[in-house]
């Protein structure tokens, strides 16, 4: 049987969109986490890094008031 779980020191899931935003000041605009976080991957489902500017691109233009919020947008977009 496969192992379980990511590899230590990597996230995936909400996990993995938590550890991108960990230090990130809420509330922030599609536009401000544009800017900021576009350019960087998540491994939302293990296995498939993508960018967060290609999971926001696909979002209407919002505000998220906390990690939690913005994980919940890309769950609706990624499943």
């Amino acid at each position: 049987m496969g192992e379980r779980g990511p590899k230590p020191g990597r996230a995936y899931g909400a996990a993995a969109v938590a550890s991108v935003f960990k230090n990130a000041d809420f509330p922030l605009s599609k536009q401000d986490i544009m800017e900021c976080f576009g350019d960087k991957e998540v491994e939302y489902t293990k296995g498939n890094p993508i960018k967060i500017k290609e999971i926001l691109g696909k979002i209407p233009n919002e505000t998220f008031n906390s990690p939690a919020d913005l994980e919940h947008a890309f769950h609706e977009k990624l499943h």
